[in-house]
C-alpha cells in the first residue's frame, strides 16, 4: 500500500500543493507592487467538502483478523487538482491603479507559511504513527 492510498496523507499533500501554488501567486503580487494597473491575485482555498469528496473515490476494505476487531473501510486519494487564481484586490488602490498593499500581502504570506508548517507537522506525525504501528515502538 502506498502512502497516497491513505486519505489523511492525500489531503495533506493536496493542502501542501495549494499552499505552494498560493505562495507563488503572493510572491507575484509583491513583485508587482509598483506595476501600474496591476490587480492583486489570490487562489481560492479548497472547500473541505470538495476535497473530502475527491479523496473518497475508491474503497479499500479492511479485514478483521480477530473477533474483537471493528469492520470499516478507508478510501484512496485522487491526484492533485489544479488551482485557479482570481482577482483579490487589497483594501486600497493607488492612483496608478495598482491594488497591492505590501503589508496585507506580507500578512497573507505569514498565514501561508503557518498553513504549510501545520501541514508538514501533521504529515510528519502521521508518518510517526505509521512507523510506530509497524515497528511497535515510537520513533
Amino acid at each position: 500500500m502506498a502512502f497516497s492510498d491513505i486519505p489523511l496523507f492525500g489531503m495533506l499533500r493536496e493542502r501542501m500543493h495549494w499552499v505552494q501554488a498560493r505562495q507563488g501567486v503572493l510572491s507575484q503580487n509583491v513583485a508587482n507592487a509598483h506595476t501600474p494597473g496591476f490587480t492583486a491575485q489570490d487562489i481560492k482555498e479548497p472547500d473541505f467538502r470538495n476535497v473530502l469528496k475527491s479523496t473518497t473515490s475508491g474503497t479499500l476494505h479492511m479485514t478483521s483478523t480477530r473477533a474483537g476487531h471493528m469492520s470499516g473501510s478507508t478510501t484512496s486519494t485522487s491526484a492533485r487538482g489544479d488551482f485557479s487564481t482570481r482577482n483579490a484586490p487589497d483594501s486600497e488602490t493607488s492612483s496608478n491603479g495598482n491594488s497591492v498593499v505590501l503589508e496585507e500581502q506580507m500578512m497573507k504570506v505569514a498565514e501561508n507559511q503557518m498553513d504549510y508548517q501545520t501541514a508538514t507537522t501533521l504529515y510528519s506525525k502521521g508518518l510517526g504513527m505509521l512507523r510506530m504501528a509497524v515497528t511497535g515502538r515510537p520513533s
